[in-house]
C-alpha cells in the first residue's frame, strides 16, 4: 500500500534539494534567491518537510552552540557542504540530480554531531597526564584531575554530579533553591556553596574540605564516625570504604596536601603502595602494576606528576621491593627473592 501523504517522508533526492537551497541561501543570502525557493516549496508538500528536516536539526544545536565541539561540527559541516555546493552551481542552478552529496555534507554531519553531542552531554573526561577545568552553567567550576570522569545533571530543583573515576576539586557557586550534590560510588556529598575535593582511590572515596560546610550521606558509621551522614567543615575530610561505606572523619587535613595534585605534586604521607602507584599511572603512560605481596607498603614523599621513573626508583631504593620492566610501558613491583 501506498504512503499518504501525511505519512510520506521526504527522499534523498528531496533531502539534497532543501540542503542545497538551506547552504546557498546561508552562503549568499541574496534577496534574488527567495523567489526561487518559495516556488521551490509550493512545488511539493515533500520539498516542506524536506526543508524544515534541515533547518530544525541545524537549529537544534542552537542549545548547544558555544560547545567547542560543536562549533567545529557545524563549520566544518558548512565548509563541506559549500566546497560541495560551489561545484554544483558552478555547472548550472537545476537541482535534479543524485547523489545526495550535499545533503550527506550537512545532514549527515550535523546529525553526527548531535547525536554525539547528546550522548556525551555532561559527561566530561580527563585523558592519562591530563587536567581540566570546567566552568558549569551556574559558575560552579569543576577542575578534573587526570585520567578522571564526571557526569552533569542539572534540573530545575536541584544540581546532580557523579564522580566516575579519578578525582576533582569543586568549587560551588551559592544557590540556597539547588542543592549541588556530587555522587562517588555509593556516597553523595551535599553542598550549597563551598570548596572540596573528591577522589576516587584504592576501593575508597576521599572527601577533603577546603571551604565551607558539606553533609555525606550513603555511610555507615563507625567508631571514628558515630553519627550518619557525616558533617564537614574546612580542614576536615573522610575517607569512605567503597565496598560497605564505613566512614572514617579525619578531622585535621593537610589541604594543601589533599589539593597538591594541581600543581604538579603528588604528596604521599605512609600512603599504602597499591593506592601510590593508582594515583602515579593517572599521569603517564608508563604504567606500574603492584604486587599483592607488597600492595601495603607505606609510601612517603613528594613527586612531580608524570615523573614514573622517579617514583619507581624511590620506592626499589628505600623499601624491600623490586622493580620488574614486563614491557615497554610497564613496571612490575614486587618482593625481593
Amino acid at each position: 500500500m501506498e504512503q499518504t501523504e501525511a505519512a510520506a517522508q521526504p527522499t534523498d533526492a528531496h533531502l539534497e534539494q532543501a540542503t542545497q537551497w538551506f547552504i546557498r541561501l546561508r552562503e549568499q543570502g541574496q534577496v534574488e534567491d527567495l523567489p526561487g525557493l518559495k516556488t521551490w516549496l509550493d512545488a511539493d508538500p515533500l520539498n516542506q518537510r524536506a526543508y524544515q528536516q534541515v533547518t530544525a536539526a541545524w537549529s537544534a544545536l542552537g542549545e548547544f552552540s558555544a560547545a567547542p565541539e560543536v562549533m567545529v561540527g557545524r563549520r566544518d559541516a558548512l565548509d563541506s557542504a559549500r566546497r560541495a555546493a560551489r561545484r554544483r552551481w558552478s555547472v548550472g542552478s537545476g537541482f535534479g540530480s543524485r547523489p545526495a552529496a550535499i545533503a550527506a555534507a550537512v545532514i549527515v554531519a550535523v546529525a553526527c554531531t548531535f547525536g554525539w553531542l547528546y550522548s556525551q552531554r555532561g559527561v566530561y573526561s580527563t585523558d592519562v597526564g591530563e587536567r581540566r577545568a570546567l566552568t558549569l552553567e551556574d559558575g560552579s567550576v569543576v577542575t578534573l584531575d587526570a585520567k578522571s570522569r564526571v557526569r552533569v545533571h542539572y534540573e530545575e530543583n536541584q544540581r546532580l554530579l557523579s564522580l566516575e573515576r579519578g578525582q576533582a576539586r569543586f568549587d560551588v557557586a551559592k544557590d540556597p533553591t539547588r542543592p549541588f550534590r556530587v555522587r562517588a560510588g555509593e556516597q553523595t556529598v551535599i553542598a550549597l556553596g563551598t570548596q572540596f575535593n573528591v577522589e576516587l582511590v584504592g576501593g575508597n572515596v576521599l572527601v577533603s574540605m577546603i571551604e565551607g560546610h558539606v553533609a555525606i550521606t550513603g555511610v555507615e558509621p563507625t567508631v571514628e564516625s558515630a553519627t550518619a551522614p557525616v558533617e564537614l567543615k574546612a580542614g576536615e575530610g573522610v575517607r569512605v570504604r567503597a565496598s560497605d561505606g564505613h566512614a572514617v572523619v579525619l578531622p585535621k587535613i593537610d589541604v594543601s596536601k589533599a589539593t597538591a595534585w594541581q600543581s604538579g605534586k603528588m604528596i604521599f604521607d605512609n600512603e599504602p603502595l597499591s593506592s601510590a602507584a593508582e594515583r602515579v599511572n593517572r599521569y603517564s603512560q608508563l604504567q606500574i602494576v603492584v604486587d599483592p605481596a607488597v600492595a601495603d607498603v607505606g609510601i612517603s614523599g613528594a613527586f612531580n606528576t608524570g615523573d614514573s621513573n622517579a617514583f619507581v626508583e624511590a620506592v626499589a631504593t628505600y623499601f624491600a621491593v623490586r622493580a620488574e620492566h614486563t614491557g615497554a610501558a610497564k613496571i612490575r613491583l614486587t618482593a625481593p627473592n
